[in-house]
């Protein structure tokens, strides 16, 4: 028999595996979960918990784009020297 067939078979074994537990697993969790009132969950936040801070600038690193042109126009020179013949 072909290694690739092997191959496959053996994935398609772990995947059966995979689901079968995952399967198990939903259904042990939805007869826990069932009859649990844990639904609405209520949160109290404070007013400042989403106001944000909108005076600082958020910096992209924009400068930093400069610094990679150069990096990269040293690296095409080095390999322009190491193809060289001459």
């Amino acid at each position: 028999m072909c290694v690739c067939v092997r191959v496959v078979q053996d994935i398609v074994f772990q995947l059966q595996r995979l689901v079968t537990a995952m399967a198990k697993y939903h259904n042990e969790c939805h007869a826990v979960l069932k009859d649990a009132e844990v639904f609405p969950i209520e949160v109290d936040l404070s007013r400042s918990t989403f106001a944000y801070d909108t005076t600082t600038q958020f910096n992209d690193g924009g400068a930093d784009d400069d610094a990679d042109e150069a990096t990269e126009a040293d690296s095409e020179t080095l390999d322009v020297d190491l193809i060289s013949t001459d």
